[in-house]
């Protein structure tokens, strides 16, 4: 019989010096700017040549066909499918932003007729109203989403024209700027650079990261400020000094304001922070009452108590006025939408399932300003009341939109991609009528990410529940099983014919779902009072970013690019085991047989599946057969 012994792939191996260790991600005791922040000349390297990299190949891409073709050349004529050829049409280049607003003829033009401007998928929104932002005249429009991310399409707009190059210089920008933000989230977890380049690694070669940094579209700049704002709160939570603390936190309070200024999305951060803020507050007095905390507890007392030391007896307060300085920030977003008379503010209050449209009336808003004396003076009041006025309409719509959408997916389908959207499609007759020549762009992720991030997140919940036996038992049973029944009700419950209209799964789908709202309160003691901060903050933070999208949410279409905020742990999680991998040691029959070739065929895998699928995210022209070779999942 064969004898083997397997380190633990989450053990450090025994000769890795000790700031690289997984002892939780906690450092020690830095002063200075330099020394807290922990980063060296050679992170600050990769954090570039990963934007770069990332850059590079959202503008230039696709640069296949002439890559293969021999020809010497790289198509760079734009960063999205505006046509089969990917260039724009010639008149959508003279749409005019800005004033006059008139083209060269002295024709008044609008941003109504969105059928010529290569639009795909919801561009017919989103650069639009960046478009009407700038113009002057201005225009009434109606968006259910916060304006931040509009705003800052915008400038390039300006800069550019209307095109397809201008509106989607933003996205391509901050989905860059993403992947450097997760190396840096990563190497703040765990002071190892091979997990942090692998995570930002498997973010830049992902599908739907690769599809929505290229398309003018608002998910990739929210996700943006997401993932900035996981990074300073771990600095906060890091935080060993009261200066160090109240910078972190007015930082946070900043990038906060900014993210649900972009998108609401913003919610599951806030959440995972403040879960994690309040559990730490809570966790001597936690342990002193409840004898079983105190089992599972590691020596992280002295970590706890600097931190508190570090917050002063006045914290309260200071969060107190951090959540003001983000709502403040938040409001301030909206200076540009309040300086317009809107007659469109939609108060949607009933949708019927087959029908051409909401039931609804418009309201409207006109600029708050006040009178003091003869001076005209902006009237804050009415504004956030305005502002407040605007996003609960947004949240009605949201609410009531109920219509079916062919590339709709359900919430429980995102992890092994089943249903992603198609943005492009163009189908040609070439010299094969049976194998036309196809273009298209899906957000489909990358396999070899997503797939094989579910094991990786398994693991990482067995790591977190070392401890007691019924501690394993509890944590590791309270979760899967109240996930496995919350998918079975509500796949139970909804229609045959379509995965887009109402849902009502029932009580026993909303008791699974508090036993998630447990389990993830476990996490959360988990990663306060045990060694076990790393694996519970990546499972938190992808159980948060994914069960936002699931209560309340029943009534309405979503969409598979609804999980971009999920990717970011799921690619935590796969480089996490990779990392571990590649410092585990087996030993069969006296010999030692190392698992690191394991980290680098699954690292592999992914670049792998990037080229592979890379057609199918960039428009390149193929023939049907090959197209369909690149369909794994139901694209259709």
């Amino acid at each position: 019989m064969t004898r083997a012994r397997l380190r633990s792939w989450w053990r450090p191996a025994p000769r890795l010096p000790r700031h690289q260790r997984d002892d939780g991600g906690e450092p020690l005791v830095r002063t200075g700017l330099r020394g807290f922040l922990a980063l060296e000349r050679r992170d600050v390297v990769a954090v570039v040549a990963l934007v770069v990299v990332s850059l590079f190949l959202r503008f230039a891409s696709p640069i296949l066909p002439d890559f293969l073709s021999g020809s010497g050349g790289v198509n760079i004529s734009g960063i999205g499918a505006a046509t089969s050829n990917n260039s724009p049409p010639p008149e959508c280049t003279d749409v005019p932003v800005g004033p006059p607003g008139k083209d060269s003829t002295g024709t008044v033009v609008t941003h109504t007729d969105v059928k010529r401007c290569g639009f795909i998928f919801d561009e017919i929104y989103f650069p639009v109203d960046a478009a009407r932002d700038l113009r002057q005249p201005a225009e009434s429009y109606f968006d259910p989403e916060p304006p931040l991310a509009k705003l800052l399409m915008a400038p390039p707009i300006a800069t550019m024209g209307f095109t397809t190059w201008s509106w989607r210089v933003s996205t391509a920008i901050f989905g860059s700027l993403l992947v450097g933000v997760v190396y840096l989230l990563a190497l703040r977890l765990r002071r190892d650079r091979w997990f942090a380049g692998l995570a930002a690694l498997f973010v830049s070669l992902d599908g739907l990261a690769f599809v929505e940094a290229r398309t003018g579209v608002i998910d990739i700049i929210a996700i943006f400020f997401v993932a900035l704002f996981y990074y300073l709160f771990l600095l906060h939570w890091q935080a060993r000094t009261r200066r160090q603390w109240r910078a972190t936190l007015y930082l946070m309070a900043l990038v906060a304001g900014l993210a649900f200024a972009a998108k609401l999305t913003a919610l599951a951060p806030l959440v995972v922070a403040a879960a994690l803020i309040v559990a730490r507050g809570i966790s001597p007095w936690l342990a002193g009452l409840v004898p079983a905390v105190r089992r599972i507890a590691g020596p992280r007392r002295h970590e706890v108590s600097m931190w508190r030391a570090a917050a002063g007896r006045v914290a309260l307060v200071h969060y107190t006025l951090a959540i003001l300085i983000g709502g403040a920030i938040f409001c301030a977003s909206f200076s540009r939408y309040l300086t317009i008379p809107h007659t469109d503010v939609y108060r949607f209050t009933a949708c019927e399932p087959g029908t051409t449209g909401l039931t609804g009336t418009a309201d409207a808003i006109q600029v708050p300003t006040m009178k003091i004396g003869s001076a005209t003076l902006p009237n804050p009041v009415q504004a956030i009341a305005d502002i407040s006025d605007v996003m609960a309409a947004g949240l009605q719509y949201h609410e009531q939109e109920c219509h079916s959408h062919p590339y709709a997916s359900r919430w429980y389908t995102w992890p092994i991609v089943y249903h992603p959207v198609l943005f492009y499609y163009v189908q040609t007759n070439a010299v094969l009528p049976d194998n036309p020549t196809v273009s298209s762009i899906t957000d489909m992720g990358n396999p070899a990410v997503w797939w094989l991030s579910i094991p990786a997140l398994l693991a990482l919940v067995w790591r977190l529940s070392r401890g007691p036996p019924w501690w394993r038992l509890l944590v590791g049973l309270v979760g899967p099983a109240s996930l496995a029944t919350m998918i079975i009700t509500f796949h139970a419950a909804q229609k045959p014919d379509t995965v887009s209209v109402r849902v009502s799964p029932g009580a026993l789908f909303t008791a699974a779902f508090v036993g998630i709202i447990l389990f993830a309160a476990l996490i959360t003691v988990s990663a306060v009072v045990s060694r076990r901060f790393v694996p519970a903050f990546i499972v938190l933070g992808y159980l948060t970013s994914w069960m936002l999208w699931v209560i309340g949410n029943e009534r309405r279409v979503l969409f598979f690019y609804h999980a971009l905020g999920m990717l970011i742990f799921a690619a935590l999680a796969f480089a996490y085991v990779l990392a571990g991998l590649r410092n585990t040691v087996v030993q069969v029959r006296g010999r030692r047989i190392s698992l690191a070739p394991v980290t680098w065929a699954a690292t592999l895998a992914v670049v792998a599946g990037f080229i592979f699928f890379y057609p199918v995210w960039t428009a390149v022209p193929m023939p049907d057969t090959d197209h369909q070779m690149r369909l794994w999942v139901d694209a259709w």
